[in-house]
């Protein structure tokens, strides 16, 4: 990368600032300096292909390519992350494909985990696709963390998919106890979440984490009547954990900060069955 830099400011930038932008690297040109001067366009081709790729010149990038016989792998990855980083669009990826790039074994250098977290955040789900497709090995877990808080749900199910080729793939009730101990989960995702999830004991576990959470989660109590309308839901949310009840438990949490938060979901539990013996004075006056 070093030698492409220095190519760039000592040859190429000088003849960009007399002609005013990078327009001059034509098909043309490059055709001319093929058929004339090889040798030049063979130790430059690095650097006018970061040149090219940066500023869309997507056609003429192949051309130097087809006249130099110049090899993508054997360009250090911090290339290819460099004109991703710069140039995030499916666009690129294509083509560094198209000619030869190795996604598959270079993945860590060419695409670091900042920018698919970018992508992630952003929804952009048609690169990251890309790169599964290619058989990228995509930190799954990680980007799941930001996804069910910005994504949209395509995304979780994209990566959820994708973590299946992982050593350790990520199940859905894995992804619902990620989502529901995170207060900034949104709506639609967890809503999609729970509907691929089997019942079971992770139900009752995720019931409780949105009421812990429901101080700071202004969507809590939503996410709550999704998981209670799901078939089979009163049956296992209102299962004791480690011996207490979901009441018991939210009760530990209980302070008159948190009261008026907390009080409709035990209202919930206790319309569910759950028994509510023990439970403070006021709390069960705001319950009735």
């Amino acid at each position: 990368m070093s030698d492409v830099d220095a190519l760039r400011r000592d040859t190429l930038d000088p003849i960009t600032k007399l002609a005013g932008s990078e327009s001059w690297v034509s098909e043309q040109l490059v055709r001319a300096l093929a058929a004339r001067y090889p040798v030049a366009l063979a130790t430059t081709a690095p650097a006018l292909l970061w040149m090219l790729l940066l500023n869309g010149g997507d056609g003429t990038a192949s051309l130097v390519v087809a006249h130099t016989g110049m090899r993508l792998d054997m360009l250090e990855g911090r290339f290819a992350r460099g004109l991703v980083a710069r140039r995030p669009e499916l666009s690129l990826l294509e083509w560094l494909s198209g000619n030869g790039f190795p996604f598959g074994s270079t993945h860590s250098a060419c695409v670091d985990t900042a920018q698919l977290i970018g992508w992630v955040v952003a929804s952009h789900i048609e690169p990251l696709r890309f790169l599964a497709q290619k058989g990228v090995l995509l930190p799954v877990r990680t980007l799941v963390e930001y996804a069910v808080g910005h994504a949209a749900p395509e995304v979780v199910g994209l990566l959820v998919e994708h973590s299946a080729d992982h050593a350790s793939p990520l199940a859905w009730s894995d992804v619902l106890v990620m989502a529901c101990t995170d207060g900034t989960t949104r709506l639609d995702v967890f809503r999609f979440i729970v509907r691929r999830t089997e019942p079971g004991l992770v139900w009752s576990f995720a019931a409780s984490c949105l009421a812990a959470h429901a101080v700071t989660d202004g969507c809590a109590f939503d996410k709550f009547s999704t998981l209670r309308d799901m078939p089979r839901a009163a049956e296992w949310i209102v299962k004791p954990i480690h011996g207490r009840t979901p009441i018991e438990r939210l009760c530990d949490r209980l302070t008159f900060e948190n009261l008026a938060h907390l009080s409709p979901f035990i209202r919930e539990y206790i319309e569910l069955g759950v028994p509510a013996a023990n439970m403070p004075r006021v709390l069960s006056g705001l319950c009735k």
